[in-house]
């Protein structure tokens, strides 16, 4: 009489393996999984139907996974790196886009057609764009390789070697006060509201996003930011900025409820509409309003270390970036 069924752990793609001892003495290996058919073979010992079982199961999961395709790798890496992140969005639907042009298996991709590819876009978008689809290729195929997607042999990176057109030019655009109003004009008013908070905080869009009244420390005039891109900090708040908080916290029902319940990506369309409508430039953009305000504060005579405890920066390099002066600024705190 066969003894119980015991089951093999460390396999791979949701396949599962049991060992059973046979009326005869010999063991038996059955391997069952998701949409595959089950099959099983008898071995003279336990050791010996393990063995096989391991086997089998890790050839089938890298059978398996070398038809994935560059579509289903994008949604893995966003839905298990990216998960929670303000960026998880943006980032699939620009690997959705690409992906398009990608069809056959993952694994498969060479550099020809990558280059392929790179010379397509550049006919079609700026050198930037285009910069930042290969970067994020790039970046897909070294998350595969590192999580062993494909097993634990080295991943044929095509991307490796692609020549990358130059990077695009930092903004330096600080939008005057009579810009903001006239964008703030054209945009619906729970979106007015965040763009005038990232205007008078600095604040990155993320960050407003997941803003409760719990972190609100209005009569301390501050904020708290937790689990930010840099960590947790606090943020100092203008007079106009606590008006606009004190706001939207009379709004929630609980101290948990989220001030401005939209999705990231919305405050940016919004935004880039709202410009269009009233007949702004494209360089004014949600995050050159970090870039106004930290050029604010830098104008006022701050130090370094102040700036940055209101950008939010922990490199000084990045802070000099963000802040845009010209020679006037400099001369009026000469004398």
């Amino acid at each position: 009489m066969s003894t119980k069924n015991q089951p093999l752990n460390g396999l791979r793609n949701n396949q599962m393996a049991t060992i059973r001892k046979l009326p005869s003495g010999k063991f038996s290996a059955q391997i069952r999984g998701k949409n595959v058919r089950s099959y099983s073979k008898s071995f003279n010992t336990k050791a010996e139907a393990e063995a096989w079982a391991i086997a089998e199961a890790d050839q089938g999961a890298q059978e398996n996974a070398s038809k994935l395709k560059m579509v289903d790798i994008a949604r893995r890496y966003c839905d298990t790196q990216l998960k929670g992140k303000p960026s998880r969005h943006l980032m699939l639907d620009k690997l959705m886009r690409i992906a398009v042009h990608f069809p056959q298996p993952f694994k498969s991709i060479t550099r020809m057609e990558i280059n392929e590819y790179r010379l397509t876009r550049l006919s079609q978008v700026s050198g930037p764009t285009v910069r930042e689809d290969l970067q994020a290729i790039n970046k897909l195929f070294r998350w595969a390789e590192r999580e062993m997607i494909f097993g634990d042999q080295p991943l044929n990176i095509p991307t490796r070697n692609i020549a990358l057109p130059p990077p695009g030019k930092p903004r330096s655009r600080v939008i005057e006060r009579a810009e903001l109003d006239l964008l703030l004009s054209g945009l619906p008013p729970i979106m007015a509201e965040i763009v005038e908070l990232a205007y008078e905080t600095a604040m990155r869009r993320g960050e407003i996003i997941k803003l409760t009244p719990r972190v609100l420390h209005l009569e301390e005039r501050c904020l708290s930011v937790i689990d930010g891109k840099t960590g947790d900090r606090i943020v100092p708040l203008t007079t106009n900025a606590i008006r606009l908080l004190k706001k939207a916290a009379a709004r929630c029902v609980t101290s948990d409820s989220r001030l401005y319940p939209v999705a990231s990506h919305s405050v940016s369309t919004a935004l880039r509409r709202a410009r269009n409508k009233v007949g702004l430039d494209d360089d004014v953009r949600l995050h050159q309003l970090r870039h106004t305000r930290i050029s604010m504060v830098a104008r006022k005579g701050f130090n370094q270390a102040q700036i940055m405890m209101v950008s939010g920066h922990r490199d000084s390099r990045s802070v000099q970036r963000y802040t845009h002066l010209n020679v006037r600024d400099v001369v009026e705190l000469l004398d």
